[in-house]
């Protein structure tokens, strides 16, 4: 009783909250039965044992199989049962004639006290505690969000009895589950790229340029003028999330860490033909070395931009299908990813590498 009713506190509260449909509880209302309470003075007087009465109650309203048939060539189990227009009626369970020892008939109703209540027809249990499950959908907005904000709500307006609690779980706690676990992943990840990076260009000051791909990236340590974030590669990505409104989800998520790897790879292959252009083929770091080096670029680039857009604009097309809730959002934002990216790559990055990469290297490394 006390965990339906803190059920319909919550369903009170949760239907406050923007976006919350189809609210529902599997909270029983009350199921009319009988109770029947054997009184063991009686059952002594006429020589009845508790297990003989349980037996025929339930043969009389269950049914007890007592024997098969053959109806061609299939078996026919033989039933014992009270005919359905006793078992329909709970008064006349009190007439129920039980045998005594001595052969005589007894009815129920002098051995029992049968009395009406109210019951449940099952209870749940997790973990052998009693639960009750009050579930919902989440319309208009991200599930994340609705469900944060009912843990809000039901932090301060609601006080819990002691030895109950609340647990959340269902979609909004899996894609909570997926994004700590993508950002834990994406971290190490990331550490592991930086490292082999590092190890690859012979000017370290290229990492730091390609740390423009991140959302998170703080500047460059003195080379940014005003050291804000720089998101180029994710401006597409974010931008085309928000035009469709499939919202933050794990989808787009993953889709995001794409962009991101497209994004880098790109600017490493940039990057590392500015210093084959200036340490191998001697060529003065000027403007118009970046500028080659951006245009010779500019075909394998623009290929991986195009050939991803093709494989990727399919999935896109899926968006609001069932079976599509993870492959659209990360479709639709790889591909708003690859304009911003592609863009980094070929406008940005060269005016970046031009003014910070060969900066105050010696000239028998430039020229």
């Amino acid at each position: 009783d006390q965990l339906d009713q803190l059920a319909g506190q919550i369903m009170g509260l949760a239907a406050k909250v923007p976006g919350v449909v189809d609210l529902r509880s599997s909270s029983q209302s009350g199921t009319p039965s009988l109770n029947l309470a054997l009184i063991p003075q009686r059952l002594a007087q006429y020589g009845l044992r508790v297990a003989d009465v349980q037996d025929s109650i339930a043969s009389a309203y269950a049914g007890t199989v007592v024997g098969q048939i053959h109806v061609l060539d299939r078996p026919q189990d033989v039933v014992v049962t009270l005919p359905p227009s006793w078992r329909e009626r709970p008064e006349s369970i009190g007439q129920l004639m039980l045998t005594a020892v001595d052969g005589s008939l007894v009815p129920l109703a002098r051995v029992a006290e049968i009395t009406p209540a109210d019951s449940r027809y099952s209870i749940d249990h997790d973990g052998g505690r009693r639960r009750v499950v009050v579930a919902f959908n989440v319309s208009g907005r991200p599930t994340a969000q609705a469900v944060d904000e009912l843990r809000q709500i039901l932090s301060e307006q609601l006080q819990l009895p002691p030895r109950t609690f609340i647990e959340f779980g269902g979609v909004a706690e899996a894609e909570q589950q997926g994004r700590r676990e993508l950002w834990l992943y994406g971290t190490l990840a990331l550490a592991a790229i930086l490292m082999v990076v590092g190890m690859s260009f012979r000017r370290r000051v290229h990492v730091p340029l390609l740390l423009v791909n991140l959302p998170f990236a703080h500047g460059m340590g003195g080379m940014a003028a005003d050291r804000a974030n720089l998101p180029f590669a994710l401006l597409g990505a974010i931008a085309a999330i928000a035009l469709s409104g499939v919202g933050l989800s794990i989808g787009a998520l993953i889709g995001m860490v794409t962009v991101f790897g497209i994004s880098a790879r790109n600017a490493i292959l940039l990057l590392a033909h500015y210093e084959h252009l200036v340490f191998e083929e001697g060529a003065i770091w000027s403007p118009d070395t970046a500028w080659r080096g951006a245009r010779e670029r500019l075909r394998p680039v623009l290929m991986t931009a195009l050939v991803t857009a093709l494989g990727l604009v399919p999935l896109a097309l899926g968006i609001g299908r069932a079976g599509h809730e993870i492959e659209a959002p990360m479709a639709i934002a790889v591909l708003g990813g690859l304009v911003s990216s592609t863009l980094l790559t070929l406008m940005v990055l060269p005016a970046l590498a031009l003014r910070y990469s060969f900066r105050g290297a010696a000239k028998s490394q430039v020229a």
